[in-house]
């Protein structure tokens, strides 16, 4: 008697496991809202970064992603509340103090967006784009010659063809000064 309500379970159990096999996992989500970044589709991509984060609310990429969505879309105060949890979750999460950076920058707090610029090449130092976008910061704040010297070296490290076109114009112009 006991083997067969054993066995009445085994169903139920396999539906479950196959159940939970093919429900998306939170890192496809994510990819999905990336894909909809990509894409230009911003209010598909937020919704999907959210339904990654009620997955795993422990996943400090689909904070920072959905996070850097918002600031894209003017969204800063969703924006930072985002990229803090990201942070919060993952203090070693680089291009979410890159994009908090970005978000302060963007509200004219050049001063307080360098200190996360500088965490964000402190934890990884061969990443671009925290160059390029801390030379601009430091042009906001009239320190051409860190600018300078930050534009140098993301032209050095960088495999963005675009951006290093831009960046090669900036620093033209900051030479030109």
């Amino acid at each position: 008697m006991r083997g067969q309500v054993v066995y009445r379970w085994i169903p139920g159990i396999v539906l479950f496991l196959f159940l939970a096999a093919c429900s998306p996992s939170a890192e496809t989500y994510d990819k999905q809202g990336r894909d909809h970044v990509d894409a230009g589709e911003n209010d598909q991509a937020i919704e999907a970064f959210k339904k990654a984060i009620e997955i795993d609310p422990e996943f400090a990429d689909a904070y920072n992603n959905l996070g850097n969505t918002y600031r894209k879309d003017g969204q800063y105060e969703l924006a930072l509340v985002n990229l803090n949890k990201a942070i919060e979750l993952d203090q070693t999460h680089y291009k979410a103090y890159k994009n908090r950076g970005k978000l302060l920058a963007a509200q004219g707090d050049h001063e307080e967006a360098l200190p996360d610029f500088n965490k964000a090449i402190e934890i990884q130092p061969d990443y671009a784009q925290s160059y390029y976008d801390r030379a601009l910061t430091y042009t906001a704040l009239e320190n051409l010659k860190a600018a300078v010297r930050d534009l140098e070296f993301f032209l050095e490290i960088s495999d963005d063809a675009d951006l290093q076109s831009q960046a090669q114009q900036k620093l033209e112009e900051l030479k030109g000064r």
